[in-house]
């Protein structure tokens, strides 16, 4: 089956054992035939924002907004330093605010830790007034009860893992649902 739908994940981190890096690549490992899911791995090429340097054509810049241009919906998945947004995530958020790729776009946006709820809701803040489409039926939250990931596993053992893989399906097929019927 061909691909009818491009995901675009992205993760707020940087640190080689994110854990949001790592339920992204779980979700990559059953994500279904109908998608092209790749997992967007440049933000750190991205250079800090400045307004004067817009319109220079920098070509991570370039790429970051190809990516999401491409995309026909972005799982992000963002932790929560300090209590903020992560610098990379503002960062990278920063450089589209002009040139729009998350103007009506669809976005999933999982919260995948219990402890980050005040990230989550600035960056959601910033999010919606950049227009993106929240899909509340893709953006479940991780409780002590039902975690989406564990920080001594890898992606393999959270797909097998009995409670956390059948939520990452459900997920998908959430996300698919959302995509099918978005294009009717």
């Amino acid at each position: 089956m061909a691909h009818e739908f491009r995901i675009l994940g992205i993760s707020g981190s940087l640190r080689a054992a994110s854990l949001n890096s790592l339920f992204l690549r779980a979700m990559a490992l059953v994500s279904p035939d109908s998608v092209q899911f790749e997992i967007y791995s440049h933000l750190g090429a991205i250079p800090l924002f400045n307004p004067d340097h817009e319109q220079l054509g920098h070509p991570a810049v370039a790429h970051w907004q190809s990516a999401l241009a491409q995309a026909d919906l972005v799982l992000l998945a963002s932790p929560e330093y300090a209590h903020g947004v992560t610098g990379v995530m503002k960062n990278a958020l920063d450089w589209i605010v002009g040139s729009g790729e998350f103007v009506d776009k669809p976005l999933a946006f999982p919260n995948i830790s219990v402890r980050a709820k005040l990230a989550q809701s600035q960056l959601a803040e910033t999010l919606q007034i950049m227009g993106c489409r929240l899909i509340e039926t893709c953006s479940p939250c991780a409780t002590l009860a039902a975690p989406y990931v564990l920080s001594e596993a890898d992606e393999r053992t959270l797909v097998d893992h009995p409670d956390i893989g059948p939520r990452l399906k459900a997920l998908w097929r959430n996300i698919e649902l959302s995509l099918s019927s978005g294009r009717q």
